[in-house]
């Protein structure tokens, strides 16, 4: 279909160019024969305006030579309209009557020329045959160019196959192998060319992929062993008689250890682009088990937190999942509020995390999503947001964003569950 209306478009472009510069030459020829024809008359009577000088000069009764013309000795004797045109327009040399006569004038030295042309008005009286001609004309252009639109769709077609097989060796490959040594198979033009610099290109974005996957693999296998270590002297640790303060840092470096396993196995699978897995959840005890683990960014702030989540909430969603999205939410909006309120709210399927702070800095709020991107204050690395993007965009939830210098307020829309 989209072949058929490329080649509909190539046509109809060279129809119209060609009907447009036909109609553009037609009407340049009629300019020409008409400016040609006043031409004419003009030279001819310039040759009875220097006969009448002549005779006048020799003192006899001056007579022009062809019938169409008279010679007048005052402009008096010129037809009444002519003479109301010249009042208007005195340098007027051409006139028109209603009753379709025309007539050329010719000012002398004493009196003047006036010719009566409607009988020699010779593009007058073709203008109909020219006309059909130009039509029959304009119709043989058009087939003309019908013809060369289809010989060019050809040519091009022929011309454009190399580019057609590339296009094919691309969008055939799979996603999990990007194609190779392929192009020795085109012949050395900018069709050639184009297919070794794309080989290319696709050969660094392998080689990339490739490191990707192995740093991923490496992670996985050294970040794993570790965690597992620090599991197992944590349970021993429990076992041990500790004070209570003791028993309080082991359960929060426990409740750590385990938030990181889940942080580690969530981000190497949005790595490896693995499938996420998705369970009911409740909303309440995830958001405010997220509000206590961050709650240490806001023990010297006077700062209030209010959370209107309903006991009975829950959502489609992994719960190591939005665990690392509120995480990163609520801890960034109490890093950066010094005073004021931080507030957690559930309505329609919308969560939304809304502080008072001094809100985003307007250069860099088009690009807060990005890796890296943070404001002048922030003590962080400018990550954590760009995590929360992208596995929102994983989970197919709707994030969106408000901030002004009031405060700033996340919202994030689930699908039904």
């Amino acid at each position: 279909m989209k072949a058929r209306q490329l080649r509909t478009r190539i046509i109809a472009y060279f129809v119209g160019i060609s009907l447009f510069i036909s109609v553009l030459f037609g009407v340049v020829c009629f300019l020409f024969a008409y400016t040609i024809e006043d031409h004419l008359f003009n030279v001819i009577l310039k040759d009875e305006a220097n006969y009448v000088s002549q005779q006048l000069s020799l003192g006899n009764t001056p007579v022009p030579r062809l019938e169409f013309i008279e010679y007048l000795e005052d402009k008096q004797q010129l037809p009444q309209f002519i003479q109301n045109i010249l009042q208007e327009s005195p340098n007027a040399s051409e006139f028109s009557s209603q009753g379709d006569l025309h007539y050329h004038l010719m000012w002398l030295d004493q009196g003047l020329l006036l010719a009566e042309v409607s009988e020699q008005l010779v593009v007058r009286k073709l203008k109909l045959g020219m006309f059909n001609f130009m039509l029959v004309a304009l119709g043989i252009v058009l087939l003309v160019a019908i013809i060369l639109a289809y010989l060019s769709l050809a040519m091009a077609k022929k011309l454009l196959k190399p580019l057609d097989k590339l296009v094919e060796i691309v969008s055939e490959a799979p996603v999990e192998k990007l194609p190779q040594n392929f192009s020795d198979q085109f012949v050395k033009d900018e069709i050639g060319g184009f297919a070794r610099t794309l080989e290319q290109a696709l050969d660094r974005i392998r080689k990339f992929i490739d490191r990707e996957q192995a740093f991923t693999r490496d992670a996985s296998h050294e970040l794993r062993t570790p965690i597992a270590v620090t599991q197992g002297a944590l349970t021993l640790l429990k076992q041990e008689k500790l004070s209570e303060k003791q028993l309080q840092l082991v359960n929060r470096a426990a409740a750590a250890q385990a938030q990181m396993t889940q942080s580690v196995e969530l981000l190497l699978a949005l790595a490896r682009e693995e499938t996420i897995q998705q369970t009911n959840v409740k909303l309440l005890p995830i958001v405010e088990s997220c509000v206590l683990q961050q709650a240490p960014k806001i023990a010297n702030k006077d700062i209030s937190v209010e959370v209107n989540v309903s006991s009975n909430a829950a959502i489609a969603v992994g719960e190591s999942a939005l665990n690392l999205i509120l995480s990163n939410l609520i801890g960034n909006a109490f890093s950066h509020v010094e005073s004021g309120s931080v507030t957690v709210s559930f309505t329609d399927n919308t969560l939304s995390i809304i502080d008072t702070g001094q809100g985003i800095p307007n250069e860099i709020l088009d690009r807060i999503f990005e890796s890296g991107i943070k404001s002048e204050s922030s003590k962080g690395l400018g990550m954590g947001l760009s995590i929360v993007y992208r596995l929102c965009q994983r989970l197919d939830i709707d994030l969106s964003l408000e901030s002004n210098q009031q405060g700033t307020a996340f919202h994030l829309t689930f699908a039904d569950s």
